[in-house]
């Protein structure tokens, strides 16, 4: 287990550069007076300390509660962007020509299951703030991101995880108490994911003489 702490110089970018999608997605919600916050890959780049382990991005990725997706999506469609749904929940919205690509994230599904508590608890708490260009985002915290990265069963974001909790800047009970409250299936996911990166607070079985 690293005791290397989260770096203090603000984000790094390494292939992606999200200003344009950044203004855009605060401008959408400042006029609809909704709050959001930034999550996926762009979280993990401003969490990561190394920049290393950025992996490469697309698009910029905002959370918003799903009582809100219908006012974005309406919102657009008078702009006449063009929406397409995501299967897990929410919207992209894609512009070629002023560099645009961002998702709106509620992740209320039926399909890919409703994580949509988790996403509104992230939001509700989320008081840090990144400036990108001319715009000011939240950015959820380290522990709901690592969260929402378990709950998606997908390798990639399991990476994600493991590389974020090898930093001390982590707190893992309250890791633990966001998963119980909101996914609480995923707990044994987690514990196995705290013993296999060796943590030092993974719950390991008692030894007896």
């Amino acid at each position: 287990m690293s005791d290397r702490s989260r770096k203090k110089n603000g984000l790094e970018l390494p292939t992606f550069d999200p200003k344009e999608s950044a203004v855009f997605a605060t401008k959408v919600l400042s006029e609809l007076q909704i709050k959001c916050v930034l999550i996926g890959r762009l979280a993990v780049w401003y969490w990561l300390p190394d920049p290393a382990g950025h992996a490469f991005t697309k698009d910029l990725d905002a959370a918003i509660k799903k009582a809100d997706r219908q006012k974005v999506i309406r919102h657009l469609s008078d702009l006449s962007y063009n929406i397409r749904e995501l299967m897990i929940g929410g919207i992209n919205v894609h512009g070629e020509t002023d560099n645009i690509n961002v998702d709106f994230i509620d992740r209320y599904s039926v399909d890919e299951g409703d994580l949509s508590k988790l996403f509104e608890e992230a939001i509700d708490s989320a008081t840090e703030k990144i400036n990108l260009g001319e715009a000011e985002l939240y950015v959820v915290s380290v522990e709901h991101l690592i969260a929402m990265k378990i709950s998606t069963f997908e390798r990639k974001d399991e990476d994600d995880a493991k590389s974020l909790l090898e930093y001390d800047f982590v707190d893992i009970q309250k890791l633990r108490e966001i998963v119980d409250r909101n996914i609480a299936p995923i707990r044994v996911k987690l514990e196995q994911i705290l013993r296999e990166v060796g943590h030092p607070m993974a719950h390991r079985r008692k030894k007896y003489k």
